[in-house]
């Protein structure tokens, strides 16, 4: 009831979907900013927002449908009359879904997201990969299987090779044994086996079968932008990433980022961006292929990525570009976050033990030395619940577990 009372109190509210480390760490940069507590509209509550005296969470069990989800923020709207609120997904169905009703949303709701129409041209694998090749930015080979569950002709590309949907939204409503956000396959028969998976499982969409970049973790490269809706870059944060998720669900996942600086990529994002008419954040994934020297672009997510505390750990919180746009109604100075720090959520130990190069291992020591690391669950001065620690720190150490069990993959290549 608390909670409620301050919500009914701020100025505005930011209204995230999800339950993940990503939610908290919009919460916690809406919180430095600003203050305030946000709303997190999900399915059931998890670790990551559960305890949190930032956090209200609300559950809608049918969220994924858009119906519920609409009727549920506008319940959320006769609660909090008159009052702002800032509407944030945190996952790719969310964005989709938000596009489809934000039309239906009064003027009460702030809702930073572009059309379908140019959504949809990011977020598709191929139609991504259509529009790096014409505007000349550097991407993978790879070869796209329509509703299909065999590859009938020879890889143009040698072994291994990556397989991941076109449509990822398409992909994460469905469950099924040995589901992973992405396969990595050594022969054709993996390949096979991979693409029959994926088919019986219920995807009919457009399955991409991509050359795998050699590199490991370390190679991994992530980029933010802020577009304004007159379609102005406001906000670049790069950062190279030093370790990944390898758990099946978790495939990909940052779990640390040394923040950095490379003009030529922010260079590349533009083009995109500005091409079809983009606005609002964009995250892009991309890998350093050291055969050419070139960043690869992999993917554009339409949204905060579930690491884009990153961003607000370099100096430059992201949330107050939503603020300062759409509330109020300042022109924003474009920022290129500069500041190198350490996103981190596993231990040091864990960290240095999957480092090859002594060199970086020194960098990330001298980062430790120089409290320059950042968790985004570790805010103590704020969130003191002992439960709350408790998990924080059981979900940290859980890491030495996770490694164990899934470490990161010996591709030699």
């Amino acid at each position: 009831m608390k909670k409620q009372t301050q919500l009914s109190e701020q100025l505005f509210i930011p209204i995230i979907l999800g339950s993940s480390i990503g939610v908290y760490s919009i919460a916690r940069s809406f919180h430095e900013a600003y203050g305030i507590k946000s709303i997190a509209v999900c399915r059931t509550i998890t670790g990551p927002i559960n305890h949190s005296s930032i956090i209200y969470p609300m559950i809608e069990e049918n969220m994924e449908e858009a119906n519920a989800l609409l009727s549920f923020l506008k319940n959320i709207d006769r609660k909090y009359p008159n009052k702002q609120k800032v509407l944030i997904g945190s996952d790719d169905w969310h964005v989709e879904l938000i596009v489809e009703i934000k039309d239906k949303l009064d003027s009460h709701w702030v809702v930073p997201y572009t059309n379908q129409e140019i959504l949809q041209k990011v977020i598709d694998k191929e139609s991504f990969y259509n529009l790096c090749e014409k505007l000349g930015v550097d991407y993978p080979n790879y070869i796209s299987l329509g509703n299909s569950s065999t590859l009938q002709s020879e890889l143009p590309f040698p072994f291994p090779v990556v397989v991941k949907p076109s449509s990822r939204t398409n992909f994460d409503e469905l469950e099924f044994v040995g589901k992973k956000k992405v396969y990595v396959v050594n022969n054709k028969q993996d390949l096979d086996d991979t693409i029959s998976i994926v088919r019986n499982a219920g995807y009919h969409d457009n399955l991409i079968i991509q050359e795998f970049v050699p590199g490991d973790d370390t190679a991994m490269h992530i980029l933010t932008l802020y577009i304004t809706n007159k379609g102005e870059i406001n906000l670049a944060s790069f950062g190279q990433t030093l370790l990944e998720d390898h758990t099946p669900g978790g495939i990909g996942n940052p779990l640390v980022i040394r923040t950095m600086h490379n003009e030529k990529v922010i260079k590349d994002a533009e083009k995109i961006v500005k091409h079809v008419g983009y606005n609002g954040v964009a995250n892009f994934d991309l890998k350093y292929d050291k055969r050419d020297g070139k960043y690869k672009f992999f993917e554009l997510n339409p949204r905060l990525g579930r690491s884009n505390y990153y961003v607000t750990a370099q100096g430059q919180n992201p949330v107050k570009n939503y603020i300062a746009e759409y509330i109020d109604h300042k022109e924003i100075k474009y920022s290129i976050a500069n500041n190198e720090v350490l996103y981190s959520i596993v231990p040091k130990r864990l960290l240095l033990k999957y480092i090859e190069s002594r060199s970086l291992k020194d960098k990330i020591k001298k980062l430790y030395k120089e409290k320059k690391v950042k968790n985004p669950m570790i805010y103590l001065s704020v969130d003191k619940s002992i439960k709350r620690i408790f998990y924080v720190f059981a979900s940290t150490f859980n890491f030495y577990r996770k490694f164990k069990k899934y470490p990161p993959l010996k591709i030699d290549k």
